[in-house]
């Protein structure tokens, strides 16, 4: 006879039960732990669906992303290009809901003109660097270096450390197996029909001054899926091997066919192997042109890679959006989404991104808005309206947003004067405009200003603009005197022509006028594709 004896927790009393009583309560126990099990792996791969379904982690105009981690603290920057501020910050304390932080340069650095590409965020033994990309004055793009002693700032530019003649970019910092901190960057030979070369050169040991001479890592290989590209080099170490993950081939626009791979070696400055699997990254059905990225590792050993790609269902009209996935490895190389190309992604833009509205109430202006680089426009908060005071010169100044989301409507109420626009850069504009007692809706190109359509309308105290893109590339413009019923402004326009090569398109409130253009209740919803 077995003994089977559970604890009565009322009279403490051991009782026996027959051989077939046992047997059926083991019996209810297998199935229970059965069942449990079964739950904790449904569980888990709910948990994986979740995770993978976060991406875009920043959606819109957020490409070449860079992360780093203090404490427990997580910090990304992204390419601004012509805008500024430039390198908007954000903070995490999860790697997936991020907020924004300011900015690294809230004034442009003096040295450069333009083409704010590529930083990268470093923490190194206390020290806290951006490497990043500029354009010099009547110059070649240079890779620079500025320090603060937080990541939040402020940061203290040093300027150029390295401009080659046909542009130095994408700039990452390393120290090699004794340690020696060592520059990483791409020599930007595509621009002139030449191979990219990946340079690595020794840095003092303040970081901010190159010493030595550069040596060459890897180079593209035309015929191979790199084309005439290699670039965003990223070096980290694991279990004793330098790994280099790259990007390769056309980076941005409708013809883009960018993805990333990676070479391992066992000395940083090598040789370096590239991986037989390469492309590690490649396109799929929700991303395309996956690549440019860093890895971070989380305080539990997990290391994340952070990289941008553009959403299929947007095709480039968002611009390229910042993305995270997990890295795993197998027989000695990095593995990331198990090989299934970025994770997450919808062609439902509406489910991931809210109405953002803007009231003006605020004692700044909401860090989402942008201007372009040397353009600072001169502006008021106050009452729940945004003034912008009129150019100083013939050309029209404006606050912008990148877009979220593909397919929109945006609205904004306008007192006597002011424009809303749709925004490629600072000579890319569609814009209609109150202008007293007309309508004018326009554009402005490298050519200049054409005036395409416009009409008189009544006195109003507010005249609400409004745009809706009728599809991917397409927006039509109104108007209404009540913000209830609304009249069509001219025809429905063409918005492709505005694309940036590299960058989303905006939407912007715009002052063309010699006086005060007034602004009120700014509204930007995503809407279903048509």
């Amino acid at each position: 006879m077995l003994l089977y004896r559970p604890w009565n927790l009322h009279n403490r009393v051991c009782t026996r039960l027959p051989r077939s009583g046992v047997l059926k309560h083991l019996f209810l126990v297998a199935r229970l732990c059965f069942l449990v099990v079964l739950v904790g792996i449904l569980l888990c791969h709910v948990a994986r669906g979740q995770r993978r379904s976060t991406n875009p982690i920043l959606p819109g105009d957020h490409p070449d992303p860079t992360i780093i981690r203090v404490g427990d603290s997580y910090w990304t920057a992204s390419t601004s290009g012509d805008w500024a501020p430039e390198f908007p910050l954000y903070r995490s304390s999860d790697l997936r809901h991020w907020t924004a932080a300011g900015a690294i340069f809230p004034q442009s650095p003096s040295w450069a003109s333009g083409s704010f590409w590529a930083p990268e965020l470093v923490s190194d033994r206390g020290h806290i660097l951006v490497y990043y990309v500029g354009r010099k004055q009547d110059g070649p793009l240079c890779v620079a270096v500025a320090t603060a002693d937080k990541p939040e700032g402020p940061y203290a530019d040093h300027g150029p450390l390295v401009c080659q003649s046909d542009g130095s970019i994408d700039p990452a910092m390393a120290r090699d197996e004794a340690g020696h901190p060592f520059l990483i960057w791409k020599e930007d030979g595509n621009s002139i029909g030449k191979p990219t070369p990946i340079w690595a050169q020794p840095l003092t040991a303040d970081l901010i001054h190159l010493t030595g001479t550069p040596t060459q890592l890897i180079v593209n290989a035309p015929s191979t899926w790199e084309g005439g590209v290699v670039e965003a080099p990223y070096i980290m170490r694991h279990d004793g091997h330098f790994y280099l993950f790259y990007a390769g081939n056309a980076c941005c626009g409708t013809a883009c066919h960018y993805a990333e791979g990676v070479a391992r070696a066992d000395h940083l400055l090598g040789p370096w192997m590239k991986d037989p699997a390469n492309p590690i990254i490649r396109p799929n059905s929700n991303w395309k042109c996956p690549g440019h990225g860093t890895a971070v590792e989380t305080p539990s050993g997990e290391d994340y890679f952070v990289y941008h790609a553009y959403p299929t269902a947007g095709t480039v009209y968002v611009g390229r959006e910042s993305v995270l996935d997990r890295i795993t490895w197998s027989h000695g190389w990095p593995v990331i989404n198990d090989g299934a190309g970025p994770s997450g992604g919808s062609a439902d833009f509406t489910a991931r991104q809210p109405t953002f509205a803007d009231n003006f109430s605020r004692a700044s202006l909401d860090a989402g808005w942008q201007w372009p680089v040397r353009r600072v426009p001169q502006w008021q908060l106050g009452n729940g309206s945004l003034t912008l005071e009129p150019p100083k010169d013939n050309r029209p100044v404006f606050v912008a947003r990148s877009l979220l989301t593909p397919t929109y409507a945006v609205s904004v109420g306008v007192k006597d004067i002011g424009g809303l626009g749709i925004i490629g850069g600072s000579q890319s504009l569609l814009v209609l405009s109150q202008r007293a007692d007309h309508l004018q809706l326009w554009r402005l190109d490298n050519v200049g200003s054409k005036v395409l359509w416009q009409s008189e309308i009544p006195h109003a105290a507010i005249v609400w603009l409004r745009a809706i893109s009728t599809d991917l590339s397409s927006t039509s413009f109104s108007y209404s005197l009540d913000h209830k019923h609304w009249m069509q402004a001219g025809p429905v326009l063409s918005v492709t022509e505005l694309l940036p090569w590299d960058q989303g398109l905006r939407v912007g409130l715009v002052n063309a006028e010699t006086r005060p253009a007034h602004f009120t209740q700014f509204s930007l919803t995503p809407r279903e594709n048509p």
